[in-house]
């Protein structure tokens, strides 16, 4: 059997409506609000943006979920930018630095909840 066509992963993808901004670390001022989260996971989160982001640049995210009143703040760095549709909409995919244990409590809960959906 071929395992090398089937991706292997080391974090399960969540792909679910969250509410996201983000601003680029030390740069709150400027803060965009993002239309779509892709997916995120406990190692890193895409989503696609009207600006464009550099390769390597560290970001603050509060994400919003259904699963708690408050907003998780992450911050991730930018592994990827990539333009889906030319000067208009651009997919970014970011590595996270460091997540609070409570972060990962709440993604293990979306995790176990989509997987008892499933069953």
């Amino acid at each position: 059997m071929n395992n090398h066509s089937k991706e292997q992963r080391k974090n399960l993808r969540i792909y679910r409506n969250f509410i996201m901004s983000y601003h680029e670390k030390g740069k709150s001022i400027i803060k965009h609000s993002v239309s779509q989260v892709n997916n995120v996971s406990k190692g890193g989160l895409s989503f696609s943006s009207a600006y464009p982001l550099k390769l390597g640049v560290v970001v603050m995210i509060d994400l919003k979920t259904l699963f708690i009143a408050d907003s998780i703040r992450l911050e991730g760095v930018v592994l990827e930018c990539r333009e889906k549709i030319p000067e208009l909409i651009y997919e970014i995919r970011l590595q996270f630095q460091e997540v609070p244990q409570q972060v990962l409590t709440v993604l293990e809960k979306i995790e176990s909840y989509d997987k008892a959906k499933e069953d």
